[in-house]
This record gives structure tokens, sequence and C-alpha cells, in this order.
């Protein structure tokens, strides 16, 4: 039974990851960026900080880019 409690434990914090990437972005080791303020890209993890370095921005881009 103790068993079963962590594994939902588990399951619902996952769920509760916070930022613009999505669960399966983070497993993926990717991140959302929006490129050049037109695109929304998914980068890896390692570029991600190269690509806000040279302006892109972090998360999504606005809703209608």
């Amino acid at each position: 039974m103790r068993l079963v409690l962590v594994a939902i434990s588990v399951i619902f914090l996952s769920a509760c990851a916070s930022g613009s990437d999505t669960i399966d972005d983070k497993r993926m080791g990717q991140t959302l960026v929006c490129h050049k303020q037109k695109k929304t890209m998914s980068v890896s993890n390692s570029d991600y900080h190269r690509h806000l370095g040279h302006g892109d921005s972090a998360g999504p881009c606005a809703y209608g880019q």
C-alpha cells in the first residue's frame, strides 16, 4: 500500500512541473524558446543559454506569433 501511495505522489508531483516547457520536453532534454520573437522552438537544454544570449526569449512566443 505504501508503494502505491509513493507512486501516486511521484506521478502527481511530476505533473506539477513549472515553467514553459512540458514534462515530455524536460524528459527529452528540451526547452521552449521564442526564436527571433517569431517562432516557438524546442531546443536542447545545452543550447538554451546560447539562444537566450543572442536575443531569443524563454518560453513560447506570444499568441499569434
